[in-house]
């Protein structure tokens, strides 16, 4: 079976997510701030008609700060966030990576037990052998589930 999965960079480690869950990638432009939000929420912003929060990356995970620059983008995903009213409500997060790199096809994936990574393990979904070095394949429900909470409390 044939995975394909859109890579980048933060603090110089590649992670990667599947292309299902990707819905586009965006130059970075300053979101609006929320009041009251979680630290690493940068604020909104808005494509195809529709708010984006957007997480970043390295205050998620206590990572020393980047500047912005032109290789900084937003990368949009899809993720399911069921409410009491329906139970295949997707969410829009935008992620701010430091740089995308590719899509890129796995065919049959070279799994690694352990590699030294910068955030928990309960993020990573598997850990996979790329170009000889190792690829962090992120679980995006597991991701924004704290921001997906904190919405649901503050909509009630």
């Amino acid at each position: 079976m044939i995975t394909n999965y859109l890579t980048f960079t933060v603090d110089d480690t590649v992670f990667a997510l599947n292309v299902d869950s990707v819905l586009e990638v965006l130059n970075f432009s300053s979101p609006t701030q929320v009041p009251c939000a979680l630290p690493y929420i940068e604020g909104l912003i808005y494509s195809r008609e529709q708010g984006i929060t957007v997480v970043n990356f390295r205050k998620r995970f206590g990572l020393k700060d980047f500047p912005i620059d032109n290789r900084t983008k937003v990368i949009v995903v899809e993720v399911r966030t069921p409410s009491e009213t329906d139970q295949n409500h997707i969410t829009l997060y935008g992620l701010v990576a430091d740089s995308v790199q590719d899509v890129v096809q796995i065919f049959e994936p070279d799994i690694i037990s352990k590699a030294n990574c910068n955030i928990p393990k309960e993020f990573i979904s598997q850990i996979l052998k790329y170009n000889d070095k190792p690829m962090f394949i992120l679980d995006s429900t597991k991701l924004f589930e704290e921001a997906a909470k904190m919405k649901v409390q503050t909509a009630s």
